[in-house]
């Protein structure tokens, strides 16, 4: 019998945001998710600054095998080696990268006001785990898909690991504000007891009543 997976659901919101706020499942503090909108320009962003970085290393890397070929090197001409050193550079670029998204947090949890976090008792990833995490990136059109599906459905999923979530740190929760009751949450809890309370009432008949 497998063991129930712990709610984060709280049924409040966010002072600021009014988006809902959700409770780490270790350590019971609050937190609220970036918006689907800022998670998605983050990442984003990410990947540009990625791809321009491996750009830069990538013209480099021509530059010196035509300076090798000119030479008369035999490197320059081996075109295998030249393809295995682009793919390094790429992985290595996204593990390096991975490494300060996972520590510091990226370029694009900067500009998006958001840190990747575990769910359970928001702690970042870290180097070594925020390396491997980058490197899925690899998996870019998977990427995507993921991204467009958590902006339409308004969450904060960081990539497709529900381990982790993207934490809004511009909500009045990461502030230090105190979360509200959520309306939606409030009004159906009173609508629902005066249902039950007018269930007596039915056919005509009180609670007192007798037959």
């Amino acid at each position: 019998m497998s063991t129930p997976k712990p709610s984060t659901s709280t049924g409040l919101v966010d002072p600021l945001t009014g988006r809902p706020v959700r409770r780490h499942t270790d350590t019971g503090a609050y937190f609220v998710k970036a918006s689907g909108t800022a998670h998605f320009w983050g990442r984003v962003l990410d990947a540009v600054v990625f791809l321009v970085g491996y750009a830069v290393l990538a013209v480099i890397a021509v530059v010196i095998r035509e300076a090798m070929m000119n030479s008369g090197s035999a490197l320059g001409y081996n075109d295998g080696l030249w393809l295995t050193l682009y793919v390094v550079l790429w992985f290595v670029g996204l593990f390096i990268y991975g490494m300060i998204w996972g520590s510091v947090g990226s370029v694009g949890d900067a500009a998006g006001g958001m840190r990747s976090v575990r769910i359970k008792n928001g702690t970042t990833a870290g180097a070594w785990l925020g390396g491997w995490r980058a490197v899925c990136w690899s998996f870019f059109p998977f990427f995507v898909v993921m991204l467009i599906a958590s902006a339409i459905s308004g969450g904060g999923d960081d990539t497709w690991d529900p381990k982790f979530a993207a934490m809004d740190r511009r909500s009045g929760t990461a502030q230090g504000q105190q979360p509200i009751p959520d309306p939606k949450v409030a009004a159906a809890e009173q609508a629902a007891a005066a249902e039950r309370q007018n269930l007596p009432n039915l056919y005509g008949q009180r609670p007192d009543a007798r037959p």
